[in-house]
């Protein structure tokens, strides 16, 4: 197997890898057998859990969303050996310090999607506008410590200069700096 054989076939399992947990999270309600991931447990040869022990798992496990966490880790497992039976052919084009370093790869991949369903499934669910004053809550321009321009405005108003006249094109009134 040559380095673009070794690559598209990391390549196929990386996309392979990121449908499975999407897969997983899309799971409504949470601990729910849609037909969807129900084939998924099936093509990894995972036998789903009865339905007490998904509630007592997604309550365990504090999920707000996904499949339960005990079926993604099989899903997981299973997939990091189907993994390894299709890298094993480069294996024997490999020393054993690559090969080693190939296989730790692969466990380690699935550790971090595992820990990445985990911290996604237990996220809590922001309110209805909960992004959006996170979003507001940020200063997008820096501190403004250092004011680099400023604005005339109005004393009484507080309306912005709009003209070259020295008083308020709105009420009258005298500009002052505001930056």
């Amino acid at each position: 197997m040559s380095a673009d054989a070794f690559l598209s076939t990391w390549a196929a399992l990386t996309k392979e890898l990121t449908e499975l947990i999407d897969a997983a999270l899309d799971v409504e309600p949470p601990g729910g057998l849609p037909d969807s991931w129900a084939a998924r447990l099936k093509s990894l040869g995972v036998a789903p859990l009865g339905e007490d022990a998904r509630i007592a798992a997604i309550k365990e496990h504090q999920q707000t969303r996904g499949a339960p966490l005990p079926e993604v880790s099989a899903c997981l497992a299973n997939f990091t050996m189907l993994a390894k039976k299709q890298l094993e052919p480069l294996r024997k084009t490999l020393t054993a310090e690559q090969a080693r370093a190939m296989e730790d790869g692969v466990h380690r991949f699935t550790d971090q999607a595992l820990g990445h369903y985990r911290a996604k499934a237990t996220e809590k669910k922001k309110g209805m506008f909960g992004a959006a004053k996170a979003l507001a809550a940020q200063h997008q321009y820096g501190k403004g410590l250092n004011a680099t321009a400023y604005v005339l405005g109005c004393s009484a108003c507080h309306a912005p200069r709009l003209a070259d006249e020295l008083s308020c094109a709105f009420c009258g009134g005298s500009l002052e700096v505001v930056s």
